[in-house]
């Protein structure tokens, strides 16, 4: 592969740093310290709001942080107010995850095109995440779109499609070339791996090593096909986002079945060895 400066870049997600009932255990400041220590390169959080964004922004940044921020816009002027704070104070990217749910093609590529207008007077990426109960939420809607839309960028939630589509772990011959189509859009990722029937399990989980398998391989294409775009200069992102109940599974008593922050850590060293393997081969 050609030698080009190309940075890869993990965040932890702020969300997945919430406790079985919806709060971070402890200050946001406190929270941080912990995601830098741990050599994470940043954190995801929402950064659309006036007063909590410049907040994230000043502690993240004293930490050496970087930030991907989310937002959830249900018009094309929903966009602006987000694009304002995020090159007000800067972040690595924006991820939309478009709450809106268009019944026909042609409603959709005027929300998404009218999106990639507004982003094209930032310096930052803004990307279109795949996610359930969002405009991306059906794999073939998606596919559909990018055939009308060929220049959208997507952010990678694998497991959605995983669990919406009940895919096995071995994928049929149209599941992998549908996935792969979408891997070859994607200029992000958000980790979770997903079974047929849960969006969520733990990765530590010895009967879970399939589906650990299949996410690894496909993040590997992924990362693989990243790097042979033609692009000098690049920041691939990879997001840990291990949700909290109802996302996280949990026992009779509402508890996390597994220590979703040590599975973070697990999904970080997974990712980084995936990349530095792909990215050392000639």
């Amino acid at each position: 592969m050609p030698d080009f400066n190309r940075e890869f870049v993990v965040f932890q997600s702020m969300w997945a740093m919430q406790n079985e009932q919806g709060a971070l255990p402890s200050p946001l400041e406190a929270q941080l310290t912990k995601i830098a220590e741990a050599r994470f390169d940043g954190v995801s959080d929402h950064f659309y709001e006036p007063v909590a964004a410049p907040e994230l922004w000043r502690l993240a940044s004293a930490l050496g942080l970087q930030i991907e921020g989310q937002l959830f816009p249900k018009t094309v002027d929903d966009l602006q107010p987000a694009l304002d704070i995020a090159s007000q104070y800067g972040c690595h990217h924006l991820t939309i995850q478009a709450d809106v749910r268009p019944r026909t093609l042609k409603e959709a590529v005027t929300l998404i095109e009218g999106w990639q207008r507004l982003a094209e007077q930032v310096d930052f990426p803004v990307l279109i995440e795949t996610h359930r109960y969002r405009i991306t939420n059906d794999l073939h809607f998606t596919l559909d779109l990018l055939k009308a839309v060929p220049d959208m960028k997507l952010l990678a939630d694998l497991s959605h499609y995983v669990v919406g589509r009940e895919m096995p772990a071995v994928p049929g011959a149209d599941d992998q070339q549908q996935i792969e189509t979408i891997l070859r859009h994607s200029w992000g990722f958000h980790g979770r791996v997903a079974s047929c029937e849960q969006v969520q399990v733990p990765i530590s989980f010895e009967q879970h090593r399939p589906w650990v398998e299949l996410f690894s391989r496909w993040w590997t294409l992924g990362i693989e096909d990243w790097l042979r775009r033609d692009r000098v200069h690049g920041s691939l992102s990879f997001t840990c986002e291990l949700g909290p109940p109802p996302y996280a599974i949990t026992d009779r008593f509402g508890r996390d079945i597994t220590d979703r922050w040590e599975e973070s850590l697990l999904m970080k060293t997974l990712i980084k060895g995936i990349w530095e393997r792909v990215s050392s081969t000639p």
